[in-house]
């Protein structure tokens, strides 16, 4: 089942690299669209508006609507006759099977990074996880709760430790295929518009296993590396469905 979603999600999102030097003003377009899909500047449900689009890219319209017709087929973009183009919202079975996608590699990778990481990799996730926990009592201190510029920040974090923890594992064919499907980008995309979801409990559970990852990695400890990443996961599993089952019913 896990191999069958990573096969679905790989072939959806997949694409060939284009040479820089044969660019289309098309494949920019679309590299603009979806950088901005993928950085959750465009948030689920976004409408998507031709002219805007081709007035903030610098060209005219009709690279743009080739863009939006191919993140269409790609799934990443609903047309609605009649009313345009939107942001996709990401449903909830999709929202698994990002999971169970993660759940199928980064657990092994985070056991290699332990076993091969440099230490160059092992600073840049210590200075990740340093402004990650100074913002998290940030957000732990407000008694308003989190708001949408907090859960970005978090977010961004929490992806781009992943990404570095990826890359340390030496594997290249997991580092291209996360990178080709955007399985983080896409799973932490989905969580963005919801700061609710920052409670206290999750932020300082999410904050003490990845500092327990982290020591992991830096002692060595392949076994507890992929233990605590193994964890770690099913607890963001459990958290962000059960918030996404609740935001459905209210």
């Amino acid at each position: 089942m896990l191999l069958q979603s990573c096969s679905i999600l790989f072939r959806r999102f997949s694409r060939p690299e284009s040479p820089v030097s044969t660019i289309s003003h098309s494949e920019k377009a679309y590299e603009h669209i979806r950088r901005r899909l993928f950085s959750g500047e465009l948030t689920p449900g976004t409408r998507l508006v031709n002219r805007t689009l081709a007035s903030e890219i610098g060209m005219s319209l009709i690279p743009v609507r080739e863009a939006i017709s191919r993140l269409v087929s790609e799934g990443l973009v609903d047309h609605v006759t009649g009313a345009g183009a939107f942001v996709r919202r990401v449903d909830r079975q999709e929202l698994s099977q990002l999971y169970d996608v993660r759940e199928l590699f980064e657990p092994h990778a985070a056991a290699q990074a332990a076993r091969l990481r440099t230490d160059h990799e092992l600073d840049e996730l210590g200075a990740i996880l340093v402004d990650w926990e100074s913002h998290g009592k940030k957000i732990i201190s407000r008694k308003r709760g989190a708001t949408a510029a907090d859960l970005d920040r978090w977010l961004d974090f929490n992806e781009r430790f992943h990404e570095v923890l990826i890359t340390a594992s030496r594997n290249r064919f997991l580092v291209k295929i996360t990178n080709d499907v955007h399985v983080l980008s896409q799973c932490f995309a989905a969580h963005r518009g919801s700061p609710a979801l920052l409670s206290n409990p999750l932020v300082t559970t999410t904050l003490q296993t990845h500092r327990a990852l982290l020591d992991s990695i830096k002692h060595g400890d392949a076994n507890a590396a992929e233990a605590i990443t193994r964890k770690q996961l099913k607890f963001g599993r459990a958290s962000v469905l059960a918030f996404f089952d609740k935001q459905k019913k209210s």
